[in-house]
């Protein structure tokens, strides 16, 4: 294919992470399929496997590829994971140009193109095109429509142009880089100088360097609408913006004052913008195309009725729902007489109501068991046992007799109650052939549990950890906690802790203020302070980001010559993430394993994190947060002298 040129059998690869189906995806595989985008994958929550008719239909239509992945435990942090798993799909191909959007984002394109190609032929096929994302609103809308969102797009125009998030989307040639984050490629290209790009904003014209999100959100070149943007439609109406929040955890959860202040703010947006609308008889034309494949109409059916019914719940139900439409509306809600229990006890209401009919689509293929379960059954070749308690699970396969690996999971594995779940560093411990006992959790409690505390104790007094030669009890957050808690309960043992809270007891620190769930949990039981349980440990590796003030001030309660603080700077509460990211997690964890991890290797392994965009973005962010603003703008200058280096370094090698 000739530089520049894009043949009819390009690749147009839109990717999205899906954390939940709704009524609007149809209009939005639709739209985008209208708009050029031949090949479409989902990233879903594996947790939702098999809850999702709607997607599998489509799926067995062909009309999408799907991937299930594993959910952060910080669900901010899924669409970077997202884009990060996009990206290494997009290095796969060769012909043509990815997208990574959210399902609530529709990409408009500039005024000469009707399809993605049209779009980039017409800014001569460069390597990235980078447009700058619009926020629309409800403009007036209360009421929840299931279904298309597009018809009422003309309402909901920004009030200003990108200045709302002063966020990006963009396109990016197939095959050219490893990494994105939702805004833009990351990290070296496969093939040039990144100064080397044809890089372009929506409307084809060259983008100015330094290419930093700190730098661009000032330029207006970059934030420029007159060319192909992104519509963000997360608040067709008031109603929707409430069913999506009520979808969130709740830790999540915007207070009402929060809500209230978001819908006036997106209310006031009331700029005309027929470019959406100007498609709604083509998209609707489309939508009637995929609605006629097999099983796509009555799932998209069971959605619609499913988020009225759960309407109809949080208007009989919620406070904060019906405090917010009151206002909105400056109406009183007449009284309901729909249930009077919380949405999910009226959802069992009704099936008790209405017996179950099969369906027709399901999936009744028998899960497959874990490998975890595959080692120590019947036919398995270890030895060990799985303890199941009322809010946890104990796990123990015995391999080596030698070493034992203590693990403990963290919030991100509690959702998960799948038969395919698996303890936390479960491939880790396997396949370096170590003896692993598990303790997994149901519930976000810190592992305050009498239940689970007395178990742990007769493990102990049984002599299991005395068996061993080494004990190595790890975890992130809360595992991590509990890796420093219970290791008075191994005397002797070394502890890899990510991130812990030394208690969540608000009387020894009434400064922390997160873990809400996790600080409501009875503080007064055994092993509820780490500082008074690692005076037996021979080493305790505690990994955090001394930026990060809240998890530093619990480190800063460790004290004795055992206690190994080891510093992940620019990486938040998420240091085995950013390990992981930078290719550093399992040889930091391997040093560990084989007792011979030490400040000075790990600071040696560390530096890799020089070349992952995480840090730095981070430390720009940092440096201006703490006015150096000269030397934030010298970061990613030195970043590109480094990746300089080192493909010479390559090159050379090679």
């Amino acid at each position: 294919m000739v530089e520049g040129k894009m043949s009819a059998a390009s690749t147009i690869l839109l990717s999205a992470f899906v954390p939940y189906q709704t009524s609007a995806l149809l209009e939005w595989l639709a739209y985008h399929r209208l708009i050029g985008a031949n090949r479409i994958r989902l990233f879903l929550d594996r947790r939702q496997r098999g809850r999702q008719p709607l997607i599998a239909a489509l799926e067995r239509a062909r009309i999408v590829e799907t991937e299930y992945v594993v959910p952060d435990h910080e669900p901010e942090e899924e669409i970077r994971n997202s884009a990060l798993w996009a990206a290494e799909r997009e290095h796969q191909e060769t012909d043509g140009f990815g997208l990574f959007i959210t399902p609530e984002e529709f990409l408009v394109l500039g005024p000469e193109a009707r399809t993605i190609g049209d779009l980039m032929v017409s800014a001569s096929a460069p390597d990235v095109l980078t447009a700058p994302v619009r926020v629309y609103g409800p403009g007036g809308r209360i009421q929840h429509t299931p279904g298309a969102v597009l018809p009422g797009a003309h309402l909901h125009g920004p009030a200003s142009t990108a200045a709302n998030d002063g966020d990006l989307r963009s396109i990016v040639r197939l095959g050219l880089f490893r990494g994105r984050n939702p805004a833009i490629p990351t990290g070296p290209p496969s093939r040039g100088q990144r100064e080397d790009l044809a890089w372009v904003n929506g409307t084809g014209r060259t983008v100015p360097t330094p290419r930093s999100m700190i730098a661009w959100r000032e330029m207006p070149e970059i934030m420029n609408t007159d060319g192909a943007t992104v519509a963000r439609i997360s608040a067709p109406s008031v109603e929707t913006l409430l069913l999506r929040v009520h979808m969130l955890p709740e830790k999540l959860r915007p207070s009402r004052d929060a809500l209230l202040d978001r819908i006036d703010t997106l209310s006031k947006a009331d700029v005309g913008d027929s470019t959406l609308t100007d498609m709604g008889e083509t998209v609707a034309e489309e939508v009637g195309r995929l609605s006629a494949l097999s099983g796509v109409a009555d799932a998209q059916a069971a959605q619609c009725e499913n988020e009225l019914t759960r309407i109809s719940d949080l208007r009989a139900t919620s406070s904060l729902f019906r405090e917010v439409i009151e206002q909105c509306t400056g109406k009183q809600l007449p009284p309901s007489s729909g249930p009077t229990g919380p949405p999910e006890a009226a959802a069992k209401t009704r099936k008790a109501q209405k017996p179950r009919q099969p369906d027709a689509e399901e999936d009744t293929t028998p899960p497959t068991p874990p490998p975890w379960f595959a080692e120590i059954h019947t036919g398995g070749d270890r030895q060990g046992f799985f303890t199941r308690l009322a809010n946890h699970a104990v796990l123990c396969i015995r391999r080596d007799p030698g070493t034992l690996v203590v693990s403990f999971d963290n919030l991100s594995n509690v959702n998960d109650l799948s038969f395919s779940r698996e303890p936390w560093a479960y491939k880790f411990v396997r396949d370096n052939g170590a003896s692993h006992l598990a303790v997994m959790a149901r519930r976000k409690d810190w592992y305050r549990d009498p239940q689970l505390i007395g178990e742990l104790e007769r493990l102990a007094a049984g002599g299991l950890f005395e068996e061993f030669d080494r004990v190595l009890m790890t975890g992130t957050s809360m595992g991590g906690f509990a890796a420093l808690a219970f290791a008075s309960l191994a005397p002797g043992c070394t502890v890899m802790s990510f991130n812990p809270q030394t208690t969540l007891d608000e009387n020894l620190v009434p400064w922390e203020k997160r873990f809400g769930m996790g600080r409501r949990r009875n503080w007064s039981l055994p092993y509820s302070d780490c500082a008074f349980e690692i005076d037996e440990v021979e080493k305790a590796f505690v990994f955090y980001d001394p930026f990060f003030e809240p998890d530093r001030r619990h480190i800063e309660r460790l004290e004795g010559d055992n206690v190994i603080p080891l510093k992940t700077w620019c990486s938040g509460h998420f240091s085995p993430v950013f390990l992981r990211r930078a290719n550093l997690l399992k040889p930091v964890m391997q040093h560990a394993l084989d007792d011979t991890l030490t400040p000075a290797i790990f600071y040696a392994l560390f530096r890799g994190r020089r070349y992952l965009p995480w840090y730095r973005n981070s430390l720009e962010s940092n440096l201006i947060e703490r006015g150096h603003d000269q030397l934030a703008q010298r970061v990613t200058p030195a970043f590109r002298a480094l990746r300089r280096r080192a493909t010479r370094k390559r090159q050379a090698a090679e």
